[in-house]
């Protein structure tokens, strides 16, 4: 089990995956770290005090962003507030401050956007250690449209969504499967219809949280997990420093690589499309 993982942000989806963690047993330490200190300690403490009721023994503290020292992975979950996709400075402040003390280990950007992606790897972050875990819930969500359009279970759906979320993205045609069969063979409109319900928004706290600790877990494996994330490109699928939500391997603390899956041309047309959508800075 590793020891260490700081989550920044105590707001709602901070604390979260803070508690989820903790109960998980994913880590040993689970450090909350929010400008608002008094937050979160109390957000700290509160999940501390669970522990003995859920039966989980996790170390929970709460502090500062300067009570951030060497750890074992840090989740990015309530970063400063996008304004319609803008970045604002402080996000750059936040990643240079967490770049030291980080090393080489994992960033999971939870809180979604492809643009603190991109950022971190311009703050010099490696690009194999910078995942985005949204696409994880964005997946899971598209797997429930489509089992309400076939009248069956999600869990029988398997389903990746590609592309740049959460408005632009794409479900490779013959990719989503239930129950072993393309889902076009049961409905030819279920692909388009739970695309259309799911994009444009984000998934909610409990659903982000819950991707992100399916990522960290991930990445603390020895043997490859295949997930849908978001990841910085360096020539796959032909294109650069595009963050895009991809299938990708990750495993012993990093990326392991991008699966490049063969995109019929419409779908190669709204991937490329969605790459080259630039969003403000």
């Amino acid at each position: 089990m590793p020891q260490t993982i700081a989550v920044i942000g105590a707001g709602e989806l901070g604390a979260t995956l803070a508690r989820r963690l903790a109960a998980g047993q994913v880590f040993r330490r689970v450090l909350l770290l929010d400008p608002d200190v008094g937050k979160a300690k109390g957000k700290a403490l509160d999940i501390l005090q669970s522990g003995p009721v859920e039966g989980f023994d996790t170390d929970v503290d709460g502090g500062p962003l300067d009570a951030l020292g060497e750890v074992d992975a840090i989740a990015l979950a309530d970063p400063p507030a996008l304004d319609a996709g803008r970045l604002p400075s402080e996000a750059g402040e936040v990643l240079e401050r967490l770049r030291g003390p980080l090393g080489r280990a994992p960033l999971v950007v939870a809180g979604g956007h492809p643009a603190l992606v991109e950022l971190a790897v311009e703050k010099g972050f490696a690009r194999d250690r910078v995942i985005g875990s949204a696409p994880v819930a964005i997946a899971a969500a598209v797997r429930r449209e489509l089992a309400t359009a076939v009248e069956g279970r999600p869990r029988d759906v398997s389903a990746i969504v590609i592309g740049r979320p959460p408005t632009q993205l794409v479900l490779p045609r013959g990719t989503a499967l239930v129950g072993g069969l393309p889902i076009e063979r049961l409905s030819p409109s279920a692909a388009r219809v739970a695309l259309s319900r799911v994009a444009g928004r984000w998934p909610g706290p409990t659903a982000l949280a819950a991707a992100a600790v399916r990522v960290l877990r991930a990445l603390g494996g020895s043997d490859p997990t295949l997930l849908p994330v978001l990841v910085a490109l360096a020539g796959e699928y032909g294109h650069r420093g595009r963050a895009l939500a991809v299938p990708a391997r990750l495993g012993r603390g990093r990326l392991l690589g991008v699966v490049e899956i063969e995109l019929d041309p419409v779908d190669r047309v709204a991937f490329d499309n969605a790459a080259g959508a630039r969003s403000p800075r």
